[in-house]
């Protein structure tokens, strides 16, 4: 009687704890999952060109001046990717990156473009 006493008691103690563990699992991630930054947030405010503008600023910012037009800013912008081009630094993705943005002509976070 105590052993099937004893063997209820071990029983219900060992689900407790798998339990208790699996609940410690469950508070770990979330608290992962909080810390992580939402992928769609990330560029938010600097637009989706926002990290291609700030590498060009800070690798050719001397060729651009606020209240450019939009013409002479591409024409700045398709010089330089000419010349990365030529050079071969630009991979097939950062090659249609770049183009895409050239095209799109919104050059806000680059520049404060005078229409």
């Amino acid at each position: 009687m105590f052993k099937d006493l004893l063997g209820g008691l071990k029983k219900e103690a060992e689900k407790r704890l798998a339990e208790q563990e699996e609940l410690r699992k469950k508070q770990e991630q979330n608290q992962k999952d909080v810390a992580k930054p939402n992928p769609q947030k990330r560029n938010r405010r600097s637009g989706k060109y926002g990290r291609l503008a700030a590498w060009i600023k800070s690798n050719y910012g001397s060729s651009f001046k606020d209240g450019q037009t939009s013409d002479e800013v591409k024409t700045q912008l398709d010089r330089i990717f000419t010349e990365l081009e030529s050079k071969g630094s630009l991979s097939g993705d950062a090659k249609r990156g770049f183009r895409t943005f050239i095209d799109t002509r919104k050059y806000g976070d680059l520049v404060k473009v005078r229409e």
